[in-house]
C-alpha cells in the first residue's frame, strides 16, 4: 500500500511538473508570436514609408529632369510642409510662381487635401498638387478638387507642364499690365 501511494504521488508529482513545463512553452510560443506580430507590422509599416519616399523622389526627379530652369526643393523629413516646393523660372530667368508638391502613396484619405491647402497658405504656394497612387475613384487623369490638384502619378508630368505653362503665362500677363499702366502715366504726364 505505501509502495502504491508513494507511485501515485511520485506519478501525480510528475504530472504537475509536466503541466508546468507545457504552460512554460504555452507561455513562451504565445510570447513569440507576439513579437512576430510586431516585427511584422514594423516592417509593413517600414514598407509603407519606404513606398511613400519612393514616389517623393520620382516625383522629384522628374521635375529636375523635365524642367532644369526650376528651382526644385524637397522639404527634408520630420519638417512641416508639402514634399516639393518648385520655383516655376521662365526663359528670362523671372520667378512666375510656386507649386507645391505632395505624394501619397497610400490608401485615398480626404483629410490630405486639407492639410496640402494649408501647408500652400504657409508656404504661399500658388498652387497645391497632390500625387495620388490610390485617387478616388472618379479621377482618371486630374482634377482640381477644393482647390488643390489632385494627379494619378503617370499624368504627373503633363500636369506639371500645364500648370507651368498657366503660371508663366500669368506672370507675362500682370507684367505687361504693370507696363501699361506706367506708359499710360508717362503720356498723361
Amino acid at each position: 500500500i505505501d509502495e502504491d501511494r508513494a507511485r501515485a504521488e511520485a506519478r501525480k508529482n510528475a504530472d504537475d511538473e509536466y503541466a508546468l513545463k507545457l504552460r512554460e512553452k504555452d507561455k513562451q510560443l504565445a510570447d513569440a508570436w507576439q513579437k512576430v506580430k510586431e516585427a511584422e507590422a514594423k516592417i509593413t509599416q517600414g514598407s509603407q514609408q519606404t513606398q511613400g519616399e519612393a514616389l517623393e523622389l520620382e516625383i522629384e526627379e522628374l521635375l529636375r529632369e523635365a524642367f532644369r530652369d526650376d528651382e526644385i526643393s524637397e522639404v527634408k523629413k520630420g519638417q512641416r510642409g508639402a514634399d516639393i516646393a518648385e520655383k516655376v523660372i521662365d526663359r528670362r530667368g523671372r520667378n512666375c510662381g510656386t507649386i507645391l508638391w505632395e505624394t501619397k502613396n497610400g490608401k485615398w484619405q480626404e483629410a490630405w487635401l486639407a492639410k496640402l491647402r494649408d501647408d500652400q497658405r504657409e508656404a504661399k504656394a500658388h498652387i497645391a498638387v497632390l500625387v495620388a497612387a490610390n485617387p478616388p475613384a472618379d479621377i482618371e487623369t486630374f482634377v482640381n478638387r477644393d482647390g488643390v490638384w489632385i494627379v494619378k502619378r503617370r499624368y504627373t508630368s503633363d500636369l506639371a507642364s500645364l500648370l507651368r505653362h498657366i503660371l508663366i503665362a500669368v506672370y507675362a500677363e500682370r507684367a505687361n499690365q504693370a507696363g501699361k499702366d506706367e506708359k499710360m502715366e508717362i503720356l498723361y504726364a
